[in-house]
């Protein structure tokens, strides 16, 4: 399976507290650490270590940060002649996280919004095999809906997951095949104030409707519901939900990104869609009883190892 990946890099700096802040308060840390983040990284190297030949279109800046992960990338065993060096900033995020793992962050772009249409040009020029294209809105949406159309065009899956969240522009929209978003962007999308709050059951009471109302040619739908689960519907009208795995969360960060690695590897192993959200739900459920989130996203073996660990979902 060959996947073009737009990414995204973020210098990713994280402060441990009880809880998380209120507007004006200043409050007292117990731990800290950093990473190499961004959303579109960790999809590109979370589907590569699951066995997906991906191609990676990164743009990093000439800092330490931007230099330190071409050669983590290089360690991975990845191929970087996707990353480029543009400006001299790389994205820079920090996130605080509360004692029950539940987390609030910043993002700045940096060189991420410097990628162009041009260069993802380039990069799919070079694949000869292309089957998806996945993308998430840390890359400028010029760049997502060049390669999406390329991608059309060449017969490949589209897949997008609209977070940080921001408006969905139609004609993106109408390129997208898989749209992945949380019940707090599932809530903006569709302009219903507390449907973040919604139980499954209202969800899957709620949704089929909802989505009727749209035009968007969409595959699949998918609502991830964090401890809850995950629900899909697909543009036949299949309504499918699977529970959570049980776990014990300490960072809720990159759970979502990990999901859409699981995703897509499991319809690469011809799984049906219980199956493929049943997986997916384990690679966000590793991610989320970790701390940090490139040391937590699995190869195949450590997958299996997780699912065969932890009591099945019901």
């Amino acid at each position: 399976m060959h996947c073009f990946v737009l990414g995204s890099y973020m210098n990713a700096n994280f402060i441990q507290l009880e809880c998380l802040p209120c507007p004006g308060e200043s409050l007292q840390a117990h731990g800290i650490f950093q990473e190499h983040g961004g959303k579109g990284l960790n999809l590109g190297i979370g589907l590569h270590r699951l066995g997906l030949n991906i191609r990676l279109l990164l743009g990093i800046g000439t800092d330490a940060a931007g230099k330190s992960v071409h050669e983590f990338l290089m360690a991975e065993g990845m191929d970087t002649d996707g990353v480029y060096y543009v400006g001299s900033n790389s994205g820079y995020g920090v996130g605080f996280i509360g004692a029950n793992g539940e987390n609030c962050l910043a993002a700045y772009h940096g060189a991420n919004a410097l990628i162009t249409p041009e260069q993802a040009a380039q990069q799919l020029n070079n694949m000869s095999v292309l089957d998806w294209v996945c993308a998430q809105f840390e890359t400028p949406d010029s760049v997502i809906l060049y390669a999406f159309e390329i991608a059309k065009q060449r017969g490949a899956t589209t897949y997008l997951n609209p977070s940080p969240w921001r408006l969905l522009p139609t004609q993106l929209l109408n390129l997208t095949d898989v749209l992945v978003v949380n019940a707090n962007e599932a809530a903006l999308m569709f302009m219903i104030n507390d449907a973040a709050t919604w139980d499954v059951a209202t969800w899957l009471a709620q949704l089929p409707s909802l989505q009727q109302r749209n035009t968007w040619p969409l595959q699949q739908l998918i609502i991830t519901l964090a401890e809850q689960g995950a629900i899909s519907l697909s543009a036949a009208g299949e309504l499918h939900y699977q529970p959570a795995w049980a776990i014990t969360q300490i960072d809720a960060t990159g759970a979502g990104d990990a999901f859409g690695c699981g995703l897509i590897y499991a319809w690469s192993q011809q799984l049906s869609t219980p199956q493929a959200l049943q997986t997916a739900n384990a690679c966000g459920a590793r991610v989320a009883a970790s701390k940090g989130v490139l040391g937590a996203l699995p190869n195949p073996a450590q997958l299996n190892e997780f699912m065969q660990c932890h009591a099945p979902p019901h």
